[in-house]
């Protein structure tokens, strides 16, 4: 299906070009998440006539997020969790732990903007963690992952 990218989408192109994208993709994310129309000839002039808009609201955008990932990058931060005596962890420590960690340390950070292409963290540790939040805007915070210390009766 082709689609006229609405906005700056990762590994796909960049706001205004027409690109081929399978039909799921579009029906499913990109349209309902207003970053693309279908290419049909109403949609490329309607896309025309609102070009400069579009252009003024990306930039907004970025500007945002790039004030965002200023005020987090080289952030350091703690997380407890249970841990054996050898530093691995009973479950791991994921996204919605750091977005948790993060928003609650008066940095809000949705889940999905955490990457951690490595996977979860399954030991104790000191990490780096990757923040996406806009296609050319990324920030990395430091976490440390230490084991809750157990209370003795």
């Amino acid at each position: 299906m082709q689609v006229i990218l609405l906005d700056k989408v990762q590994n796909l192109g960049d706001l205004g070009e027409i690109v081929n994208v399978k039909n799921g993709y579009a029906r499913n994310y990109l349209i309902p998440q207003k970053k693309a129309s279908r290419a049909t000839e109403d949609n490329i002039k309607a896309f025309e006539a609102q070009k400069a808009e579009l252009v003024a609201k990306a930039k907004e955008s970025v500007a945002a997020a790039q004030a965002r990932a200023e005020s987090i990058n080289g952030l350091s931060f703690t997380i407890s969790a249970n841990a054996s005596p050898e530093g691995h962890l009973y479950g791991s420590v994921g996204p919605r732990e750091i977005a948790d960690k993060l928003t609650e340390s008066g940095y809000p950070v949705d889940t999905s903007e955490v990457v951690q292409s490595e996977g979860v963290i399954k030991a104790v540790g000191e990490f780096a963690v990757k923040l996406n939040f806009h296609a050319d805007v990324d920030a990395e915070v430091t976490m440390t992952v230490v084991a809750e210390e157990e209370e003795t009766a």
